[in-house]
Formats: C-alpha cells, sequence, structure tokens
C-alpha cells in the first residue's frame, strides 16, 4: 500500500452552475437511466462533464445517511491508501454564491468503485445496501455501455502503422538471406522477425480492415486514406 493521502493525485476543472441541481439537467449519463440514481429517496446528482458516473462527497455522505459531508471526508483520510486515482479525485467546481455570484471551490468526488470502497468502511445502517445497490448500476453499466470506438483519423494512423510495419517486415526478408550467407551475428534475430511477425501483421491487418470497412476509397482523391487501404485491402501477408 502507498502513503496515505489526503488528496488524490489528480483534478479537473468542472463548469457546473450548481452541483446540486436536478439530475435530468446536469446528469450526464449513456449508461445508467436517470430515474435509478435514487438511493432510498436520496436523488444523487453525478457531476457533469465527467466520464462515467462520479458522485460528490455530499452525496455519498447523504446516501450513506451521515449527518455532514466532514464523516465521509474523515472515513477517506482513514484509509486514502485503499483508493485508486480512478476511484476519487478533487476537482474544482464552479458553484453558485450569494446573490449570484459563482465561486470557485475544491469537491472531492467518488466514482461508482470508489463509492463502494468507501461504503465498505462505513458502518451506518444503510451502508451494505448502498454497496448491493452500486454494485446493480455497475453491472448494468458493463452489460449495456457501448464499446469506445477509435475515431476515423486514429484508425488511419493504425493503418499507417500497420502498412510501416508490414514494409520493414519485407525489408528484413530481403536482408535475411544476405545475412545468413555472411554468417552475422543477427542472423537468427533476422530470421525469427521473417518467420513469427507476419501472422500477427496478418491479424492486425485483418482487424484494422474490419473497423474500416465503411471508409469509401476514393482512388482520385489524394489524402491518407487514399494511399493506405489498397495495401491494407490487398491480400494476406506470404
Amino acid at each position: 500500500m502507498g502513503s496515505k493521502n489526503s488528496e488524490a493525485p489528480t483534478a479537473l476543472t468542472v463548469r457546473a452552475s450548481n452541483l446540486s441541481v436536478n439530475l435530468c439537467e446536469k446528469t450526464n449519463m449513456n449508461i445508467v437511466a436517470k430515474t435509478e440514481m435514487n438511493f432510498h429517496g436520496v436523488n444523487l446528482t453525478p457531476v457533469s462533464e465527467m466520464s462515467g458516473v462520479w458522485l460528490t462527497s455530499a452525496d455519498v455522505a447523504k446516501a450513506l445517511h451521515y449527518n455532514s459531508t466532514k464523516s465521509v471526508t474523515n472515513l477517506f483520510n482513514q484509509y486514502s491508501d485503499e483508493f485508486s486515482p480512478a476511484m476519487t479525485m478533487v476537482i474544482e467546481s464552479m458553484t453558485n454564491g450569494i446573490n449570484g455570484t459563482s465561486r470557485r471551490m475544491k469537491v472531492r468526488v467518488f466514482s461508482l468503485r470508489g463509492a463502494h470502497l468507501l461504503a465498505m468502511f462505513a458502518r451506518t445502517p444503510v451502508a451494505k445496501e448502498f454497496r448491493r445497490w452500486v454494485l446493480d448500476i455497475l453491472d448494468r453499466e458493463g452489460s449495456i455501455s457501448p464499446i469506445k470506438q477509435f475515431t476515423d483519423e486514429e484508425l488511419c494512423d493504425l493503418a499507417w502503422l500497420w502498412r510501416a510495419s508490414s514494409v520493414m517486415m519485407k525489408a528484413c526478408s530481403e536482408v535475411y538471406p544476405l545475412l545468413n550467407v555472411a554468417e552475422h551475428r543477427m542472423t537468427g534475430h533476422f530470421y525469427s522477425i521473417t518467420h513469427e511477425y507476419p501472422r500477427t501483421l496478418n491479424k492486425a491487418r485483418e482487424l484494422i480492415e474490419r473497423e474500416v470497412e465503411h471508409v469509401e476509397y476514393q482512388p482520385r482523391k489524394d489524402d491518407n486514406w487514399s494511399r493506405v487501404l489498397p495495401f491494407l485491402r490487398q491480400h494476406r501477408l506470404q
């Protein structure tokens, strides 16, 4: 375990007018139904503009039936070395202050896994049920969340990475006979490259070709796609 630290190593700036606004207005969730972010009548408002579901210390405290957010803070400080940056972090948030003014404040937030771990240490009557509730949401998240896809630009980069690898593979296959005749010390290494890596490159080509099926080849267009697709869609490397 690492040393205890009251502050997580990662901080994000979240633009939100108020962390306590209605769930339907601020929640940016692709994987959990908004109506399901209610535990025992306590409305939990996921922090907006963050990937996945993150809850503030205040919301976690309410869900666990603590009277004050300080109880969650103290609990976290006691077991901080159990938490990873993926479980908790400190963010800066803009909130409504007095007379309609805005003020910036630091807020500790917990991912669902972080909230679950925190509830493992809690001793309130609802802690056990809260853990079960969080796990149900995590199970649903894993079953219906869409698989993240590469952007077309990233796929083009991967296609060119494959292309560069195949060119180097061909160069190695042409150099190997010369090294073999010369009994060069690198002969064995080049032998391994030319006999072991083609299968890996062929598999990579198949995967990339499958993912770029939607990309139309335009032979008269001078761009990266037009230059790499003919190689990507040719027969398997021998």
